[in-house]
């Protein structure tokens, strides 16, 4: 029997939320013996498209014969919905898989027309908003792929999809690139901290919703206890004066909180291979919270808000602690990890068990896989490759 053939759209060049769990996916599958190939936009302007870059880097060529604009653009949208019936004319496939509402809109017309399966990855933690837009386009989908289950009851409820269109699979992590026994740069070193500090991370845009707030009035209490605390603030933003510098001024903290702006790439990695433990307050453009994983495969705990569905990726008591976000329960659960470093260690471990079952690439393809057979009625469950 001939391989099963998906052709994933990404209408995006920008390195966004979904862009590497899109592609991620479709390396994955491509390993397990999918024929699937990955489309996205060619064009970036005057800027590196790093959604090509990646592909090609990772061993993917591309596929870029649409325009595939984030945003919806009436022409060329009518431009990519010529071109992709010509291509499923021409290339038949069995499914289609979309990411995002734009190549969402331009796939649902020729799917239908050429009666293959469409498929939704939603990267909305809480569910896709109730738009007319979004009614539309899942009224004609197969299938959706929830992150959590908060979305799937959510859309289940907004858009009155049956249970039979609706799986969740969970977001997933490269644990070899997030594996805390591989060497990276050392980012302890990069920002002179105390080979013996108690540090504490996180990954987040600075913006007023994101309760840096919070994070900061919790963290100077701590930090008066625990002199050898420490905290990393991995990311930027427009606001990142008035959310992040000026309080960490205002709260006498220069010198223990530690901005790093935005880092990528080995660097990225060894920032979190640095922390003892990792925080996430609420969920941002990736609803899917990514960041939190990825921290986790890396053998440390969490200490999540419970909003959103960050209840979902962390066991409280287990791989890290869940509380309700405010300083009082943050400062807590910071002096719980700091206090303890046998527990600590114990909660590490046990994060990265739940990233090894939960959230390796090789599952969430699995899962995904078991959602095209749904549709095609054919075997489809690959190879372990993890």
């Amino acid at each position: 029997m001939p391989p099963l053939r998906v052709l994933h759209l990404f209408s995006n060049c920008k390195w966004t939320g979904p862009a590497e769990p899109a592609l991620n996916l479709c390396l994955t599958l491509r390993r397990m013996g999918v024929d699937a190939e990955f489309a996205c936009a060619p064009d970036a302007g005057a800027s590196v498209n790093k959604v090509v870059e990646t592909a090609r880097d990772r061993g993917l060529e591309p596929v870029l014969e649409f325009r595939l604009n984030k945003h919806r653009n009436p022409w060329d949208n009518f431009w990519d919905r010529r071109a992709l019936r010509r291509r499923l004319a021409a290339r038949p496939v069995d499914l289609v898989h979309c990411h995002l509402d734009n190549d969402h809109e331009i796939a649902l017309a020729p799917a239908r027309d050429r009666g293959v399966p469409l498929v939704r990855s939603s990267y909305e933690g809480a569910g896709l908003a109730d738009t007319p837009r979004h009614r539309k386009l899942l009224a004609a989908t197969d299938a959706l792929i929830e992150p959590s289950e908060l979305a799937l009851r959510n859309d289940a409820e907004r858009f009155g999809l049956s249970p039979e269109r609706l799986a969740v699979v969970p977001g997933a992590v490269d644990l070899e690139r997030f594996d805390p026994q591989r060497e990276t740069p050392d980012g302890r070193r990069r920002l002179n901290l105390p080979p013996n500090a108690f540090v504490l991370g996180i990954v987040a845009r600075m913006q007023t919703h994101r309760h840096y707030g919070d994070l900061f009035e919790a963290f100077a209490r701590l930090a008066g206890e625990y002199p050898g605390a420490h905290l990393v603030v991995v990311g930027r933003g427009t606001k990142q004066e008035s959310v992040g510098f000026e309080p960490v001024r205002r709260l006498g903290l220069e010198g223990r909180v530690h901005f790093t702006g935005y880092l990528d790439g080995e660097n990225y990695v060894g920032m979190l291979r640095s922390l003892d433990a990792g925080v996430y307050l609420v969920p941002g453009s990736d609803g899917t919270c990514r960041a939190a994983r990825e921290i986790m495969a890396l053998g440390r705990p969490m200490v999540v808000a419970d909003r959103g569905m960050l209840r979902e990726i962390v066991t409280d008591g287990t791989d890290g602690f869940v509380c309700s976000g405010n300083p009082d329960s943050l400062h807590n659960a910071f002096a719980r990890l700091a206090e303890d470093r046998a527990r600590r260690a114990e909660m590490g471990r046990a994060a990265r068990r739940t990233a090894e079952t939960r959230y390796s690439l090789d599952a969430q393809a699995r899962q995904v896989l078991a959602v095209y057979g749904r549709l095609t009625g054919r075997q489809t469950v690959g190879p372990t490759l993890d």
